[in-house]
């Protein structure tokens, strides 16, 4: 049962305090949500409708650590010729027929950009043989636009995904290298012996 307020003491809120909340926890209900923002269930409840018929939120999704399910992340980085009404034509097709899904990938993010790169793709894959697959295929689909080959990255580490900071951010420091470079070359020569 949703708490009664008194009208005085109702403070106003916006989209931003609601979008913040559903960033922080998209499985917050309305009523939650209201008793944060010290309104009601009705006003919260209506004003995610009008985001959501606005199609400002496109939906709500989990937010998976690749590395705990034995997967790695990408990113390929592509420059194309200027855009063309075929090649959105090719794209809105493509993504109708989910060919990452049939490949084994999962689409994380899929941006046009503006700067030194036209298209940046964000996926996650069963392991480096499945994202060479998909690199493969995504070389071949656009080859007839292309400027130069695209580029493959692997994601070693994830700081930030969908404005949720790591839980494990502290891992960072695994990467960071020994102090002590004497220790670190003996350990080198050990490997590459």
């Amino acid at each position: 049962m949703s708490k009664k307020y008194n009208k005085g003491n109702l403070k106003s809120y916006g989209h931003n305090e609601i979008i913040h909340a559903l960033l922080t926890d998209p499985r917050k209900s309305a009523s939650e949500i209201a008793d944060e923002l010290n309104t009601y269930r009705q006003k919260v409840w209506r004003e995610i409708k009008k985001l959501e018929e606005k199609k400002a939120i496109w939906g709500y999704t989990a937010i998976i650590n690749e590395e705990k399910i034995d997967w790695k992340s990408f990113i390929i980085l592509i420059k194309m010729k200027p855009i063309s009404k075929k090649q959105v034509d090719l794209e809105l097709r493509s993504l109708g027929e989910n060919k990452p899904k049939k490949l084994n990938i999962r689409l994380l993010d899929f941006f046009y950009i503006n700067g030194t790169y036209d298209w940046i793709i964000i996926f996650a894959a069963e392991n480096w043989a499945a994202a060479r697959k998909y690199y493969d295929f995504v070389r071949i689909k656009y080859r007839q636009f292309l400027r130069e080959k695209p580029e493959l990255i692997e994601i070693i580490f994830s700081l930030v995904r969908y404005g949720k900071k790591n839980p494990e951010i502290e891992k960072l420091k695994e990467f960071v290298p020994p102090e002590d470079y004497e220790e670190m070359e003996k350990r080198l020569s050990l490997i590459y012996r």
